[in-house]
């Protein structure tokens, strides 16, 4: 893999987490408790660490464990699919 391939690998992460992060916020700012509760993996953590990345995935299955167990389905964290 060469140099070229590896960077623009890392802008993908970094944008696609940086995306997700934004999102994450506008859920808590609308008031969303579980998103608020659930997420604590930082952008670069998550795009730059095998640690984030994993712990990134854990927050977005334990979220969804959430909401399901709140409203009884799983329409709330549509909002996750990109």
């Amino acid at each position: 893999m060469g140099l070229f391939n590896r960077i623009t690998d890392v802008v993908t992460e970094v944008g696609g987490h940086t995306a997700l992060t934004r999102d994450i916020r506008r859920a808590v700012d609308a008031g969303d408790e579980e998103a608020a509760a659930t997420f604590r993996t930082g952008t670069l953590a998550a795009a730059l660490t095998t640690k984030g990345c994993v712990a990134r995935g854990e927050e977005v299955a334990a979220y969804v464990g959430k909401v399901v167990a709140a409203d009884g389905d799983g329409r709330r964290a549509g909002w996750l699919r990109r």
